[in-house]
């Protein structure tokens, strides 16, 4: 995307959070980012409620997902804007690889590359879009049964984490889980990770984790890990601090 919009300044979700008071200016303003349970990550949703847009920008938000459609992230991302008198202007579902694999494991290669190629030609259809400041709406399906869905799961919070599970055989004590998680959620005082229940559940630590030692709970055991082909695990990591695209 960032090559394809010319002037573009990336700036990371987690990294702005930790400010004071994160603000932006521009003509043009764009969120991107995974959704969680149908809706907005709750990191996400801590962002807008804290961010300032000066002037009254073209905003747009793009939902990466495994199944797009089904969810209301825009909806939550409208409400919020709302209060602060913004909207979004355009919004956009890109469908990529499903990482959320205590569901399900990992796509086969040959379907990751067909919805990679899909993606990159969706990708310049937004591009252009952007460009022109043109207004898009997209489908949000099954907006109730979503909302309360992503309800139950907010509910559970402090549970969440309880199902991760390490295995310190395998740990090399690394401590790119304790570096990549974007809530400060995992502790490592004896070299192997703890997680605190502040989990956001983006199973960031597991896929990062380069001797697949942490599992969340027995489902994902023997299961693939993903991370896109073109990303090294040090792109992932927060530079000088936590480790989304704003």
């Amino acid at each position: 995307m960032q090559e394809r919009l010319s002037d573009v300044e990336i700036r990371s979700i987690h990294e702005a959070l930790a400010e004071d008071d994160p603000s932006v200016n521009a003509d043009c303003v764009g969120f991107v980012f995974p959704m969680h349970y149908f809706g907005l990550p709750l990191q996400v949703e801590e962002f807008l409620e804290k961010l300032t847009i000066y002037e009254s920008p073209y905003t747009f938000a793009i939902a990466t997902c495994g199944v797009p459609y089904w969810g209301r992230p825009f909806l939550e991302a409208e409400e919020i804007l709302a209060r602060k008198n913004r909207r979004l202007h355009g919004s956009w579902f890109l469908r990529l690889v499903s990482n959320y694999i205590p569901y399900r494991d990992i796509a086969a290669d040959w379907r990751i590359s067909i919805r990679a190629w899909l993606a990159e030609k969706k990708i310049r259809k937004i591009a252009e879009a952007i460009r022109n400041k043109e207004a898009h709406d997209t489908w949000q399906l099954l907006k109730k049964f979503c909302q309360n869905y992503h309800e139950e799961w907010r509910a559970q919070q402090e549970k969440i984490d309880e199902l991760f599970k390490c295995d310190r055989e395998k740990c090399t004590s690394c401590g790119l889980c304790e570096i990549i998680c974007p809530r400060g959620n995992i502790n490592r005082l004896e070299g192997f990770p703890v997680w605190q229940h502040r989990c956001v559940e983006c199973l960031g630590c597991l896929h990062i984790c380069p001797a697949e030692a942490i599992d969340y709970s027995e489902v994902t055991k023997g299961r693939k890990r993903y991370r896109h082909r073109d990303v090294k695990a040090a792109d992932l990591l927060p530079k000088g601090g936590r480790g989304e695209c704003l």
